[in-house]
């Protein structure tokens, strides 16, 4: 990515979150803010303000008198985040069913029966934003944005293992939502999210 002058902050935010969710830079890496300023050719202030706003959404820890770290999360961490994420989905799931976008499940599917390994992840993350968005409630999807959408694209990286079932089960999901089976899709993603929460647990103590 090559760093406009303009607005260096946001570009250095942009860029440095995007190499964090891509799993580019591990877990618990110190992030160094000389080494990126030189290789940008930009000074420690905009680096070092784009670490902080990275600090304020969880994604990186700023250890004083130590630098900047990616979040290493701990396994109450994972749970706690899979729980909220839990709760917005299924509420929504259940209340709003009807009103989800046929049209960008079906070219969800499409997607999933096509997509490669790496793409995987976004699809995945667009799937559960679409059954959060038929609420057309700007409170409730502003929280799942802001709190869940890019950790649960970070844990995604944590198991790759799980892609090809996780892929099935998605497009069951999406089966059951164009064949109006609001119970059957309830189902379908209850059990998902338990395993993806299961699945996450051992990773972490696996890391651990």
């Amino acid at each position: 990515m090559v760093i406009n002058k303009k607005s260096l902050t946001d570009q250095v935010y942009t860029l440095i979150k995007e190499q964090i969710l891509n799993r580019e830079v591990e877990l618990g890496e110190q992030l160094n803010t000389r080494r990126i300023a030189e290789e940008h050719g930009i000074s420690l202030m905009p680096v070092r303000d784009a670490l902080r706003r990275l600090a304020n959404e969880d994604l990186v820890e700023n250890k004083p008198r130590v630098g900047f770290f990616v979040k290493n999360f701990s396994e109450a961490e994972v749970n706690d985040i899979l729980e909220v994420r839990k709760m917005h989905e299924l509420y929504c799931l259940n209340n709003y069913f009807g009103q989800i976008d046929k049209e960008k499940i079906v070219e969800l599917k499409d997607k999933f029966l096509k997509s490669h390994h790496k793409h995987f992840s976004v699809f995945d993350s667009q799937l559960h934003k679409e059954i959060v968005f038929a609420s057309h409630n700007n409170y409730l999807i502003d929280s799942y944005l802001k709190m869940i959408n890019h950790f649960t694209m970070l844990f995604s990286y944590l198991n790759d293992q799980r892609s090809e079932t996780s892929r099935q089960e998605h497009i069951d999901l999406i089966d059951c939502i164009l064949e109006k089976d609001k119970e059957k899709a309830y189902n379908i993603l209850f059990r998902h999210l338990d395993r993806v929460e299961i699945a996450e647990d051992a990773e972490i103590k696996k890391r651990a």
